[in-house]
């Protein structure tokens, strides 16, 4: 079934859930097409620009919506339709001023409320976003849960939210703008947590939403007091729902504070109790020498095939990305992050990225040095991130794309039978930071202008150290084929 063929269309007028999924089995959302009116977003031209407040001359179809608090205002391109990129990019996230809403200046004219001063000046465009609230589809301890044949334009937050799902199919699922609209959802257009047995995503695709394209990981938890050698206080701080909850049964790895990507143990769940309102009784079947400080995450070893053109933030393991397009991703187009600012991993193992097409990518917001980036954070000294295979590729950089490889505390990377096109580009092709076994073969670089003197380059940001780099074997010989892009791009 084709997108938008015998979909039911729903509008819904109220930032409203329209599917709430917790604890079924084999359930699925099929043929429906969902929009919202409301939206949870308006966009225009700044007409004034103070340091209390913004005037915005509102582009039709978006609204001048009275009354609203704005979370997060990013500028934009018209011309392109995409978030402003190189040198203009600009976003800024604020807690909204509580004692002011956004008003009508005149006809069209909206005045949005800053909590400080911004960079944003006459004649921006912009895109403004409302405060988050409800997620279109949220799914909470399912099996074999399925979207097939479903097209949402926008969101009052993430498009689908899921946490702990055992096997995700997303079949034929499309997030993007109608009408017009600058936007379509205005956070994350997949949202997986601690999902296990499998990820399918096929002929699916992303377009302009706020957030990320698809984040699949799960959550670290802080080990707070230890009763005993199997009875540890677990304690979330990421305010998100029920993510203590994992399950009897369930393995959980340790690292410590210092080393908080290394796993040093991992233990069965023999039972949970609630401690407080953010806090667990975990009970072990084994023994376990933790500390106070020390993190706690459940392993997902699920394995993911995706075939989709967005934007991806991979925290997982057994990941095939296969046969997608990547386009004007505004970051890298795949980001492999365990982060302890997000509290968010385990670090990704067992990566396969084949047969792809990155165009234009990491430009705009949330650049990193790399269209595949590979940046745990914080950096560590040692590699975390294993098994990679980036390989029968296509790279078509931008003017602004940096490096076509971020490899941060990577080991085992092969980088294989790609086609590299750094047109007006004299940056190496990988960057290398703290990393071990990094090897090519059989790769092709055209660039139109500059010369490449050689293919990699060391990162000399804090905490990268050169001698921390070892066993590289990426050879000039191993970008010097002549071959034509393995995959072509259809846009």
């Amino acid at each position: 079934m084709g997108q938008g063929m015998n979909q039911t269309l729903l509008r819904i007028h109220s930032s409203t859930a329209i599917f709430t999924v917790v604890s079924c089995q084999s359930f699925t959302v099929s043929s429906l097409a969902i929009d919202y009116n409301p939206l949870a977003f308006t966009a225009g031209y700044v007409m004034n620009a103070t340091n209390s407040y913004l005037d915005v001359q509102i582009v039709p179809p978006h609204q001048a919506d009275v009354g609203r608090q704005v979370a997060a205002i990013f500028r934009y391109n018209p011309t392109l339709m995409i978030p402003a990129f190189g040198s203009q990019t600009y976003e800024i996230y604020q807690t909204p001023p509580s004692n002011v809403t956004t008003s009508l200046v005149s006809s069209g004219i909206l005045r949005i409320p800053l909590a400080s001063s911004s960079r944003f000046v006459v004649g921006d465009a912009i895109v403004a976003r409302y405060v988050f609230t409800t997620h279109v589809i949220y799914a909470e301890n399912v099996t074999n849960f399925t979207v097939q044949s479903v097209t949402i334009y926008t969101s009052w937050s993430m498009a689908t939210y899921i946490l702990r799902a055992y096997g995700i199919n997303m079949i034929d699922y499309h997030v993007k703008p109608i009408n017009g609209h600058w936007l379509s959802a205005v956070q994350d257009c997949m949202h997986f947590s601690d999902s296990r047995y499998y990820i399918n995503i096929i002929n699916s695709s992303c377009e302009a939403s706020g957030d990320d394209g698809l984040n699949a990981l799960t959550y670290y938890f802080n080990v707070t007091q230890v009763i005993n050698s199997t009875a540890l206080i677990i304690t979330q701080y990421n305010n998100w729902p029920n993510v203590l909850n994992v399950g009897i049964g369930t393995n959980l790895e340790f690292s410590t504070s210092q080393k908080p990507f290394t796993v040093y143990a991992t233990v069965t769940l023999a039972s949970a109790s609630v401690y407080n309102s953010n806090s667990q009784l975990y009970i072990f079947t084994s023994p376990i020498n933790a500390s106070v400080g020390d993190w706690g995450v459940v392993p997902i070893f699920s394995t993911a095939v995706l075939n989709i053109g967005t934007g991806v933030s991979e925290e997982t393991r057994n990941i095939l990305v296969t046969q997608s397009l990547f386009n004007r991703t505004s970051g890298p187009a795949v980001l492999f992050q365990p982060s302890l600012y997000w509290q968010e991993g385990p670090a990704a193992r067992n990566i396969t990225l084949s047969q792809n097409v990155y165009m234009n990518c990491n430009q705009g917001i949330a650049q990193q040095k790399g269209v595949i980036s590979f940046l745990p954070d914080p950096v560590q000294l040692v590699p975390v991130i294993s098994s990679v295979q980036v390989k029968s590729s296509t790279f078509l950089n931008g003017p602004y794309s940096q490096n076509m490889i971020q490899c941060a505390n990577g080991g085992g990377v092969k980088i294989s039978d790609n086609y590299f096109s750094m047109m007006n580009s004299s940056m190496s092709i990988v960057l290398l930071c703290n990393s071990q076994n990094i090897t090519a073969s059989n790769n092709t670089v055209v660039n139109n202008q500059s010369t490449i003197n050689q293919y990699y380059s060391y990162d000399n940001a804090n905490p990268c150290q050169m001698n921390l780099t070892s066993l590289i074997n990426l050879p000039n010989s191993a970008f010097n084929s002549s071959f034509s892009p393995p995959v072509m791009a259809t846009v």
